[in-house]
């Protein structure tokens, strides 16, 4: 069971899906975001060391945070397919941490708001990109979708990889 003590979510300036935002509304919450990120991983690994997580940008650590999270995330009792309302802010959290993890690995790599194509589903959110060993120069990741996605899975009873956190790490740093 997770001690959630002092644990307190991010609060988005804007309600909605990013990509129903305005450019304008999309942008102050992308700077917003970028602005909190610090407090959010600090956050975050407050919360893992009050759950005894070993925190770090290691690769063991990584680990740790994705067994941890593995084990932990849990289901909306009400909507099962969601996931319990507190667990959407610590992917949110997670994906910062891990997007820190990565750009600190390959330097060229940066956050960005993405804006190429309203039918991307990463469309105005917070993605990495900077990437030249890919032949798009689009090409970006979006560390929080994928946080995500791993959420839904586990929660849904699907298999998932074991070190799901980490292959993203390091496929990331291969084709920076």
């Amino acid at each position: 069971m997770v001690g959630w003590d002092g644990y307190g979510p991010y609060m988005p300036l804007h309600e909605g899906l990013l990509g129903d935002l305005t450019r304008k509304q999309a942008r102050e919450e992308f700077n917003h975001l970028m602005g909190e990120k610090a407090a959010r991983i600090r956050e975050l690994r407050s919360l893992l060391r009050a759950n005894e997580v070993r925190c770090g940008v290691d690769d063991q650590a990584i680990q740790d945070l994705n067994d941890w999270f593995r084990v932990n995330v849990q289901a909306n009792p009400d909507r099962p397919e969601r996931l319990e309302n507190i667990w959407y802010a610590v992917v949110n959290d997670i994906a910062l941490d891990l997007g820190d993890v990565i750009i600190s690995r390959s330097p060229g790599l940066r956050w960005t708001m993405f804006v190429s194509g309203k039918r991307n589903i990463a469309y105005q959110r917070h993605v990495i990109a900077g990437f030249t060993g890919v032949a798009n120069p689009k090409y970006c990741v979006d560390i929080d979708i994928f946080v995500a996605t791993y959420a839904h899975q586990v929660i849904a009873g699907e298999q998932v990889e074991a070190d799901g956190f980490l292959r993203a790490v390091l496929h990331c740093a291969s084709v920076a």
